[in-house]
């Protein structure tokens, strides 16, 4: 499995961008890579770029959802962004697009 993550700041926003697939043996990194963002940002919103995720699978679904929570107990509104079609299933199945997907209008 490949995997990379970039993290920009945009304003007071910090976009994290993965690339490559969030499984088994790529969560723990990602989940790091979260932790460390929410625990170090001052602002009120962090976006997960998803556009570049070619798959997601239940390991990797359960470290958004924490991620999620942490910032949340923070004040912080984190949101996926761009998923593409097969992340889109995952959070569709799962009944989590609703809650974790920034709508457009959201921005």
């Amino acid at each position: 499995m490949s995997f990379d993550c970039a993290i920009e700041r945009a304003g007071d926003t910090i976009i994290v961008a993965p690339e490559g697939d969030i499984g088994v043996e790529t969560t723990a990194t990602m989940r790091e890579v979260l932790r460390q963002v929410v625990e170090s940002h001052d602002g009120d919103r962090i976006d997960v770029d998803l556009r570049a995720v070619t798959f997601l699978d239940s390991t990797g679904l359960g470290m958004l959802i924490a991620a999620h929570r942490a910032a949340a107990a923070k004040g912080i509104d984190l949101k996926l962004t761009d998923p593409g079609p097969v992340v889109r299933m995952v959070l569709e199945i799962s009944a989590l697009e609703e809650t974790l997907v920034r709508k457009p209008a959201d921005d």
